[in-house]
C-alpha cells in the first residue's frame, strides 16, 4: 500500500508534460524542494488544478513511487492574489523563483530557506509598495538564499569594486526585509552595480 506524504509547499515552477501531465517544484516545509507529477492536471476535470498555480502556498499530498514523486491532492492556503495580478510583482516572483531553481538543489529541508521564502511573497503580497522596494526584493532574498546555503559573500573582495555596495548587501543580510528596506529608503542605489555584483557572484558560486 502507498504512503501518502502531507506537507506545505509553495509552487515555484511547473513544466508540462505528455498529453496532460505537469511536473511542479515546489518548495516544502518538511521534505525541501521536491518534484511532483502532476497527472492529468491539465485537464478541466482535474481535481488538483485550484491548488496547483504559479507560487500558491499549498497544502500538498503526493505518494513516492519507483521513479518519481506523484501528488494526490493540493489544497491551496494561500494564492498570493495581490503578487500575481501585480505585472511589477509577477515578475520579481518568477526572478525569485529562477534564483531559487539555480541555487537550491536537491531535497533537503531547510527550516530557514522556507521562512525566506515565506517572508519575501509576504512582503511582495502587500498591496502598495514602492517601486524602488519591488526592486530589491530579488537582491535582498539572492544575497540571504546564498548565506543561507552557505556562500557567505566575502565583503573584503566586493569592497574591491564598491564598498557603497558591500554595505548594501551587508544591509540585505542584517534583519528583516522590511528592515532592511527601510533602511535603503534615502539611499540613492546604483541599481546596474548592484546587479552586475550579484549576477557575477552568484555566476562563481554556480561555477558557471
Amino acid at each position: 500500500m502507498a504512503v501518502h506524504y502531507r506537507t506545505e509547499g509553495l509552487i515555484l515552477k511547473k513544466l508540462d508534460r505528455g498529453e496532460a501531465d505537469r511536473i511542479f517544484t515546489v518548495f516544502t516545509r518538511d521534505f525541501g524542494k521536491l518534484k511532483l507529477r502532476a497527472v492529468s492536471e491539465r485537464k478541466i476535470t482535474s481535481k488538483l488544478r485550484g491548488g496547483l498555480e504559479m507560487f500558491y502556498l499549498s497544502e500538498v499530498e503526493f505518494i513516492q513511487g519507483k521513479i518519481q514523486k506523484t501528488l494526490t491532492d493540493a489544497t491551496v492556503q494561500n494564492s498570493h492574489l495581490h503578487v500575481r495580478k501585480d505585472l511589477k510583482k509577477l515578475r520579481v516572483a518568477y526572478r525569485v523563483s529562477e534564483i531559487f531553481d539555480a541555487v537550491v538543489k536537491g531535497q533537503e529541508p531547510d527550516e530557514n530557506i522556507w521562512r525566506l521564502l515565506r517572508e519575501v511573497f509576504s512582503f511582495l503580497s502587500h498591496e502598495e509598495l514602492d517601486e524602488k522596494s519591488i526592486r530589491l526584493v530579488p537582491y535582498y532574498f539572492l544575497w540571504n538564499l546564498l548565506s543561507y546555503a552557505g556562500y557567505k559573500p566575502q565583503f573584503k573582495d566586493m569592497e574591491a569594486q564598491s564598498r557603497e555596495m558591500a554595505n548594501i548587501v551587508q544591509n540585505f543580510l542584517q534583519g528583516d526585509i522590511v528592515q532592511a528596506l527601510q533602511k535603503l529608503q534615502g539611499k540613492d542605489i546604483d541599481g546596474s552595480l548592484l546587479k552586475k555584483i550579484s549576477q557575477e557572484y552568484l555566476s562563481r558560486v554556480l561555477g558557471n
